[in-house]
């Protein structure tokens, strides 16, 4: 065979090798739909979860919701003020009874102390004084803190964002806190409880 034809024997043979190549490629099934969804879905960027907000009464000895007794006395604590300068300062947890708000607060600095509070009328100006006559009594006050205000659950009497939270004492036990803010005044008085002077006696709303 002559080097013609056997060079036109291999270029006939490579076209019919590309042509067949072609055809293969032609007859494959274009991705339906739903395929095509999928395809498009693995590409898209995962959105993230955005993380669950922080309980800010976590690792305290009360929640919302809690039946506490003391003193011959329960209270279901409905509401809360929570209290903080830049981390937590204090909670004022509230338990409405008809008009009245008694309270039981806790501060941070020491958890498991308990201050079992009723509702006090005072008179103070925004700024509260180093002395305060509460129940009859002369207080000195013994801390006062800048803070931020937010109010939790049910029940809680309306404070504005921000104010001062004052804490007051007497002889003994003997203890106060007063918040003054817009031009508004809350004060509670009573004692101050050791862990084992209260008790808490599970959430109001459980069941049985």
């Amino acid at each position: 065979m002559s080097l013609v034809a056997i060079a036109v024997t291999a270029a006939v043979a490579a076209s019919l090798g590309y042509l067949a190549s072609r055809r293969r490629e032609s007859t494959r099934e274009a991705p339906g739909p739903d395929e095509t969804k999928a395809l498009d879905d693995k590409k898209k960027p995962r959105a993230l979860k955005a993380p669950a907000p922080a309980d800010p009464l976590a690792g305290l000895a009360f929640a919302l919701g809690d039946v506490v007794s003391a003193e011959g006395d329960e209270r279901w604590l409905a509401g809360a003020i929570v209290a903080r300068e830049q981390a937590l300062a204090a909670v004022i947890f509230v338990a409405p009874e008809g008009l009245a708000h008694h309270a039981v607060a806790l501060f941070p600095a020491d958890a498991r102390v308990a201050l079992w509070l009723s509702p006090e009328a005072v008179d103070t100006p925004p700024e509260p004084p180093g002395t305060l006559e509460i129940r009859g009594m002369a207080m000195q006050r013994r801390s006062r803190l800048p803070v931020t205000f937010e109010r939790l659950g049910q029940g809680a009497p309306t404070v504005g964002p921000s104010g001062i939270l004052a804490m007051y004492e007497a002889g003994g036990r003997e203890v106060a806190i007063v918040v003054t803010s817009e031009g508004k005044a809350l004060a509670w008085a009573g004692r101050r409880l050791d862990e084992g002077e209260y008790d808490r006696m599970g959430r109001g709303d459980d069941e049985g």
